[in-house]
C-alpha cells in the first residue's frame, strides 16, 4: 500500500506539516507486510482515507500538548472551518468527545471560570484560584450541561499507535512529529536515510520497544518506596534481556543502574546486587564495583562485575575491597594559585579566573569540546561510513555502535590506516578542512552543528605542526570515541611558538576524577604539556 503524492494546496495556505507527517508514514509504509505491525499498518490506512483538511489538523494536533482540545479554538489557517475535519477525525476513530466536565473545564481560562460561577449565579469560593473555581463548578456539573455553557471538546485518540509510530521511525521513544519538524526548520542533514524496516522481524520491533519503555520508566522516584517491591521486579525482568542493538544495550545499562539505586534507597540491597549483576559488560567498572563496596558486598558476591579496570600503562588497575579504593595513581604536575575568585557557582567562574592568571599568547576554555572537535575533523568519513546494522534510521546523529567497545573492531583496518596518514602527515590540515566541507552540516552526536570557529582552526593549525602528536590523540580517543565526552582539561593554551598546552583547573575543594588523572597522564607522553592547577579563593571579588 502506498500513500498517494501530496494534494495540491491552495493559494496562500500551507501544508508543511502534513507533508512531514507523511514523510513518516511513508517510511514505515515502505516496510515488507510481514515485518510492519498490524497497528500501523492500520494507523497509515486510515489515515490515508481522510480529506485534505482532516489530515492537516491531524498533524497540527500532533504537535500540541495535551490529549484534549476545544474545537473552536481548531482553526487554522491551511484548515479553515474545523467542524468539517473534526467530523471526519471523529468517524475516523482519531478523536473522541469528552463528556467529563472536570477535563473540560481544565481547558478554560480563570476569566471564563468566573463568568461561568457568575452566569450559574454560584457563590465565589474564596480561594479563586482554579483549583477552588473548577472544583466549585464540577460540583454544578448538571446546570452546565443542561444549558450548554462548556464548549464542545474533543479528546485526541490513537495514542499508542501515534507512539509506537515514532518509535519506529527514530528508534527511540523521545522521537515524534516535532522532532522532525524542527529538523526541517533547522535544516538538518543526516548521513543516511536507508528504506525498509530496521528491525530484522516484528518480534524484534516489540522487542526493542518494549526496552525502550522499561528504561523510560527507571526514571520514575517512585520505585524508591519500599511499597514498590513488585514494580521493581516487574522492571527488573524487562530490563535483564540482552537488547538487539549496541544503543539497546547502553539504554538497558543505564536502566539497570538506576533501577539498583532505587532498590538500595528502598532498602534492599541484596536485591540490588543482582540488578547489579545483570549490567551488561560495557556498564560495568570501577563506578560499581566502589558502589558495591559502599554496600558492604563480598567480592565473590560482585563476580559478576569482574572488577577490572584498564590504566593508561595498558595494566590492570584492582579494586582494593579493603581500602575501598583502586590503587594510588601516579603523581600528577599540580601548580596553586591564590586568586580572587567571583563569587557564586556560575559556569565557567573559576576557569576564567585560571585563564586570566596564566596570560596565554591564546586560550581558549573548551573542555571536552576541543577533542571531540578533533576526532570530527580527523575521522567523519570513517564515523559515517556504511556499515552493517550501524544506521537503520533516517535521523540517525551517529551510528549505534559509536559509543560502545564494538566500533573500533569494527572499523579497525580502515581506522589504523588514518592513524597512519595523520601520523605520517599525509592526512594534514587541508584534508581537515576538506572533511569539514563534506560533513560539517550533518547532524551528529559528537559536536555541535555550528560551525568551527576562527580559535578552533588555529588550534587545529598548531596541532597539524606535530602529526605524531595528532595520530595519538586520535589513536586514543577512536578506540573509545566516549573519552571525548570524559575528563579533557577545562583550558586550551597556544604558545606564541605554536605550542599547544592544556590545564584542568580545580577551585577550592575540587577533587581530580578518575577519567581526569587519565587525560594528564596521557597528554603529557604524546609530548603536550598537561597540568593541573588548584585555585584557592584569596577573599570573594566585590
Amino acid at each position: 500500500m502506498a500513500l498517494s503524492a501530496p494534494s495540491p494546496v491552495p493559494p496562500g495556505l500551507g501544508d508543511f506539516y502534513r507533508e512531514h507527517l507523511l514523510k513518516l508514514l511513508r517510511w514505515v509504509d515502505s516496510w515488507p507486510p510481514d515485518l510492519c505491525p498490524a497497528d500501523l499498518r492500520a494507523y497509515v490506512r486510515d489515515f490515508h482515507r481522510l480529506s485534505l483538511a482532516a489530515q492537516r489538523l491531524w498533524a497540527r494536533l500532533l504537535l500540541r500538548k495535551g490529549p484534549r482540545f476545544i474545537v473552536s479554538e481548531l482553526a487554522y489557517e491551511e484548515v479553515g472551518d474545523p467542524a468539517g475535519p473534526v467530523l471526519a477525525l471523529l468517524l475516523g476513530g482519531f478523536l473522541s468527545l469528552e463528556y467529563a466536565v472536570p477535563a473540560r473545564l481544565a481547558l478554560l481560562p480563570r476569566a471564563t471560570l468566573l463568568t461561568l460561577c457568575e452566569t450559574l449565579n454560584l457563590p465565589r469560593p474564596r480561594d479563586q484560584r482554579r483549583p477552588a473555581l473548577e472544583a466549585t463548578l464540577a460540583a454544578a456539573a448538571p446546570a452546565l450541561l443542561a444549558r450548554s455553557l462548556l464548549p464542545l471538546t474533543v479528546r485526541r485518540e490513537r495514542f499508542r499507535a501515534t507512539q509506537r509510530l515514532g518509535f519506529a521511525y527514530f528508534g527511540e521513544t523521545e522521537g515524534d512529529l516535532s522532532a522532525l519538524v524542527v529538523s526541517a526548520l533547522q535544516q538538518r542533514r543526516f548521513a543516511q536515510a536507508p528504506r525498509g524496516a530496521p528491525w530484522p522481524s516484528r518480534a524484534a520491533f516489540e522487542a526493542a520497544l518494549a526496552l525502550h519503555e522499561a528504561a523510560d520508566g527507571s526514571w520514575s522516584p517512585e520505585l524508591r518506596i519500599p511499597e514498590a517491591a513488585a514494580l521493581r521486579r516487574q522492571l527488573f525482568c524487562a530490563l535483564a534481556w540482552p537488547g538487539l542493538r549496541p544503543r539497546d544495550e547502553a539504554r538497558r545499562g543505564r536502566g539497570l543502574w538506576r533501577l539498583a539505586r532505587h532498590a538500595r534507597a528502598a532498602g534492599e540491597g541484596s536485591f540490588a546486587l543482582r540488578v547489579l549483576g545483570a549490567l551488561p559488560p560495557a556498564v560495568e567498572g570501577l563506578a560499581s564495583l566502589r558502589w558495591l563496596n559502599e554496600t558492604g558486598a563480598r567480592e565473590q558476591e560482585a563476580w559478576r562485575l569482574g572488577a577490572l579496570n584498564a590504566t593508561p600503562e595498558g595494566g590492570v588497575a584492582r579494586y582494593d575491597y579493603g581500602r575501598g579504593r583502586c590503587r594510588p595513581a601516579p603523581k600528577l604536575q599540580t601548580m596553586r594559585a591564590r586568586l580572587a575568585l567571583p563569587p557564586g557557582r556560575q559556569p565557567g567562574r573559576v576557569e576564567g579566573a585560571a585563564l586570566r592568571h596564566l596570560g596565554a599568547f591564546r586560550g581558549w576554555h573548551w573542555e571536552n569540546r576541543f577533542p571531540a572537535w578533533v576526532l570530527y575533523l580527523s575521522a567523519a568519513d570513517l564515523i559515517f561510513a556504511p556499515s552493517p546494522g550501524a544506521f537503520t534510521h533516517p535521523q540517525q546523529t551517529a551510528p549505534h555502535d559509536l559509543f560502545t567497545v564494538d566500533f573500533y573492531s569494527a572499523r579497525a583496518e580502515a581506522l589504523e590506516a588514518r592513524c597512519a596518514a595523520l601520523g605520517s602527515g599525509a592526512f594534514g590540515l587541508e584534508a581537515a578542512q576538506g572533511l569539514w566541507h563534506r560533513f560539517g552540516g550533518y547532524a551528529n552526536a559528537l559536536v555541535p552543528r555550528q560551525l568551527p570557529s576562527s580559535a578552533l582552526w588555529l588550534a587545529m593549525g598548531a596541532l597539524a605542526q606535530t602529526p605524531e602528536r595528532w595520530a595519538a590523540l586520535v589513536a586514543w580517543l577512536l578506540r573509545a570515541p566516549l573519552r571525548c565526552r570524559r575528563g579533557f582539561p577545562d583550558l586550551t593554551l597556544l604558545s606564541k611558538d605554536g605550542e599547544l598546552s592544556f590545564v584542568e583547573v580545580k577551585g577550592p575543594g575540587d577533587q581530580l576524577r578518575r577519567e581526569q588523572r587519565e587525560w594528564l597522564t596521557l597528554l603529557p607522553r604524546w609530548g603536550f604539556s598537561a597540568t593541573c592547577l588548584a585555585l584557592e579563593a584569596a577573599c570573594d571579588a566585590g
